[in-house]
């Protein structure tokens, strides 16, 4: 009776809020958001997307080159004026320089322009939806890890319980062996269950520094760093209990980033195809400019210039339109991929919301069952004393009452990490 007393209050200190300096939930979260190596590469991939779009965008503005050379001829070219009596060097010299400045500006490219910014404006989109999406699964894989600390926290303080209960049980049976009044059986029975009791203890131990590194190593940890957690997880607010199944299905579709992606993908390769049948129609460029050209025949050197280019691929072999194709296919390919993974969504949060009733219906089971396996064991323990109950009554109240706490606690933390994987379900993480 002492050591279900003393469970009862170790435990209900375990359940306290935690002391000033645990790390909470949200901590965790801000530390994971910081370090994680998978956030800073989607944050790079977002990064450069922004550059590509900021390039497209460039297209419509003006280039300018500026161009310079020195050649040097075995000889230099002269002007035959006929006859081969008179002829002029058309350069001082054997070398000589020639530079220019050109600027340029489209005047029409048949729209690829827009449409390489719209292909650019989707891809970028897409990066950013990504980062989202990694930045959601980082959130549910540290509070897995969390959970994970509390679940092996909680199984070490369950297994120490067992092995304080049996250790007080087995001296109890070695004092009624001693005196004669049981036989030595239940002497060696509770040994024998204390020795399994302590080898679990030891396995949960393990269980535990394991957890611990696992959570420190998602975190970009050291992995022997200590930790505290609060045992408090506070997440009901990310998806409120009164929705129902089918409006958390639609808020799916509506909020994760998942399909966000695919579809600016989608809309990405639509617009590149267009920008590559652009290239089959007219092409018009304001051009200008400015050339030097060292020469001793021309009256000047220097040459001021200004026009209109114009370009038209008349023909390359269908080179342009089975690329454009090819594009469009993919597009479609990736509005498959978006319908199944619809599905597969729904099907998410189907299991998810099932797992959420399923662990608040076993939380609720085993908080009375907990009660009950307790009780039994003060009334077994008290009946042993007196001598009216059998050792293995003892024994078998005992692994109830474990197997009561254990079921308890799993309960407990599935709700956690239902809840978790719900809200990751639905983008709402």
């Amino acid at each position: 009776m002492k050591a279900a007393n003393r469970f009862l209050a170790i435990t209900a200190m375990f359940l306290l809020p935690a002391a000033a300096g645990a790390e909470n939930l949200q901590q965790a979260w801000s530390d994971a958001i910081a370090s994680h190596n998978q956030l800073a590469a989607a944050a790079a991939r977002r990064d450069a997307a922004g550059l590509n779009l900021e390039s497209a965008q460039a297209e419509r503005w003006p280039q300018l080159d500026v161009t310079s050379s020195f050649t040097q001829l075995d000889e230099a070219p002269r002007f035959d004026f006929g006859g081969g009596t008179t002829s002029q060097p058309l350069f001082d010299s054997n070398n000589f320089v020639q530079a220019g400045v050109q600027v340029s500006l489209p005047l029409y490219a048949g729209g690829g322009i827009s449409a390489g910014v719209g292909a650019a404006e989707y891809a970028a989109e897409a990066s950013a939806e990504q980062y989202d999406a990694v930045l959601q699964d980082i959130k549910l894989g540290t509070g897995e890890h969390y959970v994970q600390v509390l679940r092996a926290e909680s199984s070490l303080e369950v297994a120490a319980s067992n092995v304080r209960t049996l250790r007080a049980h087995t001296e109890l049976a070695r004092r009624r062996y001693e005196f004669g009044s049981v036989p030595k059986n239940d002497f060696l029975a509770a040994s024998v269950a204390l020795a399994d009791a302590e080898q679990r203890k030891l396995q949960a131990e393990n269980a535990l520094d394991y957890a611990r590194a696992a959570y420190n190593r998602f975190l970009n940890r050291p992995l022997d760093q200590a930790i505290a957690l609060d045992p408090q997880v506070e997440i009901d607010h990310l998806v409120p209990a009164r929705e129902t199944l089918e409006s958390l299905m639609l808020t799916a579709t509506e909020q994760r980033d998942e399909l966000a992606v695919l579809k600016a993908e989608a809309n990405s390769l639509r617009e590149n195809s267009s920008a590559i049948r652009a290239r089959s129609r007219p092409q018009f460029a304001l051009t200008g400019g400015y050339m030097y050209l060292e020469n001793a025949f021309l009256d000047a050197d220097e040459f001021w210039m200004a026009g209109v280019s114009f370009q038209w691929n008349l023909f390359n072999a269908g080179r342009n339109r089975d690329r454009a194709a090819a594009l469009e296919r993919r597009a479609l390919a990736v509005n498959h991929t978006r319908s199944d993974l619809m599905s597969s969504i729904s099907l998410q949060v189907r299991r998810a919301w099932n797992d959420r009733q399923e662990a608040e219906a076993r939380t609720r089971v085993s908080e009375a069952a907990v009660d009950q396996a307790i009780e039994n064991l003060r009334v077994v323990q008290n009946r042993y004393e007196a001598g009216s109950s059998a050792n293995i009554e003892v024994l078998d109240a005992e692994t109830l009452r474990q197997q009561a706490l254990s079921n308890r606690d799993n309960a407990r933390y599935e709700l956690v990490l239902s809840k978790l994987r719900l809200a990751r379900a639905v983008g709402a993480l």
